[in-house]
Formats: C-alpha cells, sequence, structure tokens
C-alpha cells in the first residue's frame, strides 16, 4: 500500500513538473537532462524537426518526410519524451506508461544530452562526448557510415554479437 501510494506520488509529481516545463529544451536542437519534450514540442536544426506529436509519436522530419520515428503512433495520450538523469531517453504516456526506450540506462557518467544535428542525425552524447545512441538518419554514405560504426566500436560503445 505504501509503495503504490509513494509511486502515485511520484508519478503526479514527474506530471507536475513535465506540464510546467512544456518543451523545457535548452537550445533550440539540444535536450539535457532532465527536460522534455511535451505534445507539439521540437527540437529544431536547419530542415530537420524532431518533434513529440500530438499522437503520441516521436518523429523526425526533413521538411515534411519523416526520416525516422518511435513507432508509437496512437498508443497513448498525453505523451512525452525526457532526458532522465540515469542516462536513460523515454517516450511515457500521460499515464506513466514507457512507451520508447533509447536503452541508455546506466550509461550515466555525466551530463548526457541529445541534439538534433546539421545533418540531420539525433544523437544522445554522455559526459565525455562520446556518442552513445543515434537515429542513424545523418545522410552519409554506407563508407562514411561504416567508418562511424568502427569508431564506436574502438570506443567501447559497440560490440560484436557472438
Amino acid at each position: 500500500m505504501a509503495l503504490s501510494i509513494r509511486i502515485a506520488t511520484t508519478f503526479a509529481l514527474a506530471m507536475v513538473v513535465a506540464a510546467t516545463f512544456s518543451a523545457r529544451v535548452h537550445a533550440a536542437h539540444v535536450l539535457l537532462q532532465g527536460y522534455y519534450l511535451n505534445p507539439g514540442a521540437a527540437l529544431v536544426n536547419g530542415a530537420y524537426t524532431f518533434i513529440m506529436q500530438n499522437d503520441c509519436n516521436l518523429v523526425l522530419y526533413k521538411t515534411t518526410q519523416a526520416l525516422w520515428s518511435s513507432r508509437t503512433y496512437n498508443m497513448g495520450t498525453a505523451c512525452f519524451f525526457t532526458m532522465q538523469f540515469d542516462g536513460n531517453a523515454v517516450l511515457y504516456t500521460g499515464l506513466g506508461v514507457a512507451l520508447f526506450s533509447t536503452s541508455t540506462y546506466g550509461l550515466n557518467d555525466g551530463s548526457h544530452y541529445i541534439i538534433l544535428q546539421s545533418d540531420g542525425n539525433v544523437v544522445m552524447y554522455n559526459g565525455s562526448g562520446t556518442p552513445i545512441w543515434a537515429t542513424g538518419t545523418n545522410g552519409l554514405s554506407l563508407t562514411a557510415t561504416l567508418e562511424s560504426l568502427q569508431h564506436a566500436k574502438s570506443a567501447g560503445v559497440l560490440s560484436e554479437s557472438p
């Protein structure tokens, strides 16, 4: 009973914070830890827009062309996307159900942030400036993408499957 009251209280507080800081972003293209994208809020960089849509889908657009999405269309209401202090970025419904995650929980070695880069890639960087998650929408050639993956592997961000 006490645990369910504590969870309900924590969730209610999170909802108040989310409502208070609607579209709380550091800069037009950066989302810092503890900040949110509420429905209709977006990161913008040139022709690219990373938006938390009212239909609960988190989508990256180049002008009007969708390049990437969380695939959470109509899976909830009052959804918001937050960069948490544990190193994970999560899309929650208004009821607190997690629908999408970057699966970077526990990789918190400092101030993480998500940036919509000018090349159209949405990237999460850890406190050391190492990329730990990305949408992979940078429009680079296959060679450049393979070089980026090799760099991530050598930095210990990626590992090969057995």
